[in-house]
């Protein structure tokens, strides 16, 4: 076989390879109601789900008593004795406080221990929207889990069904269980369930720290077990939480699962039982029943073990292995880099010195990369906002991402045809090694879950180096099967890294760099495999992938409009302050369009609301002056006050006439030294992860009709203003006015279309 036509046979099988690992869904097939009763089943978990994520169910909301009564009842039905726990949850991390109703269920174990496995999803959904997947599919698991589980076997270890409440408006579901409900204290362990969109790979995605041990369980238990510990370290040093954020700061060991494909659903109406992937609820009650047997069947005492490096191969795979190799693997590649470096000085002449500047030059190739991307994703958001091309969303086209790759193919091809006149390319290519080396010397120490990424590719390209790449004669068949295998570890990790930044982060200003910059990394791993093919393509080629890029950038613009299908997201809002009598209409949208006009005109200015909506909220809103109606404003009223001369002491009662769903609380210009609502502690300011000096205040979800009780101690000896604002879903009916309703290309997302009155106090 010829040098040059192996060289393109490679290529096929890379891009073969690529293109299965990319197009594949990970999601094992639903099955059906019929299936065995001792197997989890999506169609029979969908018969709950239809009956109760139909309608958005936030907390405080009529809805959400009927699921949630509908949950008691099928538990109750299941055999079980749910408990309701109706308390005040705070988490002085979000500022937030509410009145909650957590339902807890426990099926009981053989050991006659208390020690238990706690599976945990929230039924409470955002107003935008029915919640199906966030988190309507984690309660159905539960309750089909539940199901199966009883009609097995007992397990050694009692189970918890901790299905809890106010998660949207700040965990106070989770807060209140493990700070108030007495089974709190017997979780051991704890398997919790999410969902940020409605399709894709119900991921491993947190765990507790000492892993090595859930882990295993896990890929051994787990019939479709997905998963990266990358994709942990990346989550640790992002600020979201969810339920599990409080359940490990009580100190509970466990493990983080969620499913993140199509995210343009997340907290809209797009978020209903019929758009809901199949697949994601199989896989979601697969992991929760696989791990309620094997958690169940445990020594809870020895659960934790050194972390393990894991992550998914296409194929059903599952790779980990312990941290404890991580230094003798990143050693042994060091070992094979020089042996290969010192091998390519006699077989090819390299020069230390064009491989040091080799690494560098890869260096500059990549930071190229992340600015032409970037450069690339503001161009076509500019062209998007500010010509008279259709408005549309970018966040999740893929069009525009595959152009870029190809934008970016054509790029590196002309590069690596450029230098390679100036440096050989087995010392252009262990240049990148020693890059790649270095890289994995660094994530070994500080982003241990993602060493994998580097170890192995490299380990692979300096192996075929040394045993077939780079040769000038023709390779045998043999030295062509070591390259074409040699390719797999650095096609499997990177497309697989790709499809996962694309899935969480999309074409943004986040995502777009990350996703240039992998992509480059991509491409020089598989330098020594692609070598023939790069010489002999001579200008066609960039050529052909620059069209390519332009014909998938006009699929992209067409596929980027929105519609029915494709609904743009905004947030609209009418806004009374009782103080001045005046009104504003808002909203969250980056260009008017013809709905939005009719509230905010044409010419609407652009800025914060900071009298209704805390500053370091990230979104300036478009405003317009509206008609003031009458609204009754949430009322503060002053019960008891005392003063020391440095500090004064306040208890007030505060209610919303209105009812609405949330009531914000804000003390501006004065230090609050502590703060508690109905009795329970509101947590030190500098807790709060958006707390000011010098500027307070909490949200309280689903007020009680006859109010809260709140009690301040500030560091002042003069008044104090209280400023309050409540919201409640919908918009106002304003008295001759005919607003049209919302049409279908256009929907609420996260707290939906609501009103806002504000009215401040001074004590």
């Amino acid at each position: 076989m010829g040098n040059r036509l192996s060289g393109w046979v490679i290529l096929l099988f890379v891009l073969l390879v690529a293109g299965v690992c990319a197009v594949r869904e990970g999601t094992p097939d639903a099955l059906p109601a019929t299936a065995s009763q001792d197997l989890f089943s999506a169609e029979r978990a969908l018969v709950y789900l239809n009956a109760f994520a139909t309608a958005p169910h936030p907390l405080g909301s009529a809805e959400h008593n009927r699921v949630r009564d509908y949950l008691l009842s099928q538990l109750t039905t299941l055999g079980v004795t749910p408990e309701l726990q109706r308390t005040t949850g705070v988490t002085p991390r979000y500022e937030v406080a509410g009145t909650v109703e957590n339902i807890v269920a426990r099926l009981k174990g053989t050991s006659g221990g208390a020690d238990a496995v706690a599976l945990v999803a929230h039924y409470d959904s955002v107003p935008a929207g029915p919640g199906a997947a966030d988190d309507g599919a984690g309660v159905a698991a539960l309750l089909e889990t539940l199901r199966a589980l009883r009609g097995g076997p007992p397990l050694r270890n009692d189970i918890l069904f901790v299905i809890t409440d106010g998660e949207e408006d700040g965990l106070l579901g989770a807060s209140a269980f493990v700070a108030e409900n007495a089974a709190a204290k017997d979780v051991r362990v704890v398997v919790n369930f999410e969902a940020r969109g409605n399709a894709g790979e119900s991921q491993l995605f947190e765990t507790s720290a000492g892993n090595g041990r859930l882990v295993q369980l896990f890929a051994e238990t787990g019939p479709h077990p997905s998963g990266s510990s990358l994709t942990y370290e990346i989550y640790k040093h992002m600020p979201n939480d969810t339920d599990m954020t409080v359940f490990k700061k009580y100190g509970a060991a466990g493990l983080n699962f969620a499913f993140i494909g199509h995210w343009e659903a997340y907290h809209t109406p797009l978020d209903n039982p019929q758009l809901l992937d199949r697949g994601s609820l199989q896989q979601q009650g697969e992991n929760a029943l696989s791990l309620a047997r094997s958690l169940g069947s445990a020594d809870l005492a020895h659960l934790q073990d050194r972390d393990s490096v894991y992550f998914s191969i296409p194929g059903n795979l599952f790779g980990h292995y312990s941290s404890r190799i991580l230094w003798p693997l990143a050693m042994a590649s060091g070992v094979l880099l020089l042996g290969t470096l010192f091998y390519a000085s006699g077989a090819w002449q390299t020069r230390f010195l064009h491989i040091f500047a080799g690494a560098f030059l890869h260096i500059g190739i990549l930071l190229l990369l992340a600015l032409i991307g970037l450069g690339f994703m503001l161009g076509v958001r500019w062209l998007l906002l500010h010509t008279l091309l259709p408005e549309g969303g970018l966040d999740q086209n893929l069009f525009y991402v595959l152009g870029l790759f190809s934008l970016l193919t054509a790029v590196q091809i002309m590069l690596y045809n450029l230098l390679r006149r100036k440096i050989v390319p087995p010392a252009f290519f262990l240049g990148g090694a020693l890059l790649i080396f270095i890289l994995a010397l660094v994530t070994s120490k500080w982003l241990p879950g993602g060493s994998y990424l580097f170890v192995w590719p490299l380990l692979a390209g300096l192996l075929a180096t040394a045993a077939a790449a780079f040769r000038p004669a023709h390779p045998t068949f043999l030295e062509f099967c070591i390259l074409c295998v040699l390719s797999l570890p650095a096609v499997l990790l990177y497309v697989a890294l790709l499809k996962g930044f694309y899935t969480a982060l999309g074409f943004t200003l986040t995502g777009v760099p990350l996703l240039s910059a992998a992509f480059g990394l991509f491409f020089l791993l598989l330098f020594p495999f692609l070598d023939p093919v790069l010489k002999s393509v001579g200008k066609l080629l960039p050529f052909l992938v620059l069209v390519g890029a332009f014909v998938l950038c006009s699929y992209g613009t067409k596929a980027a409009r929105y519609s029915s299908a494709h609904p743009k997201p905004s947030l609209l809002s009418y806004a009374l302050d009782a103080d001045t009598g005046k009104a504003l209409w808002t909203s969250s949208t980056n260009r008017i369009d013809f709905w939005t006009a009719h509230y905010l005109g044409t010419s609407p200015s652009r800025g914060k609301l900071p009298d209704f909506v805390p500053d370091w909220y990230p979104i300036e809103f478009l405003q317009h002056e509206a008609p003031a109606i009458t609204l009754a404003p949430p009322q503060a009223e002053l019960l008891e006050k005392s003063s020391d001369g440095a500090t004064r002491t306040l208890r007030l009662h505060i209610t919303t006439p209105r009812h609405a769903r949330t009531l914000h609380v804000g003390v501006a210009q004065t230090e609050v030294l502590s703060a508690s609502v109905n009795g329970h502690d509101l947590g030190k300011p500098s807790e709060a992860r958006s707390g000011q000096p010098g500027h307070w205040g909490f949200e309280y979800a689903n007020p009680a009709a006859e109010g809260i009780d709140l009690r301040l101690l500030v560091e002042t000896s003069g008044p104090i203003t209280v400023v309050l604002v409540d919201r409640s879903s919908g918009l106002p009916a304003i008295l001759g006015a005919n607003f049209p309703p919302r049409p279908a290309d256009s929907m609420p997302i996260h707290s939906g279309d609501q009103t806002m009155v504000r009215r401040s106090f001074v004590f």
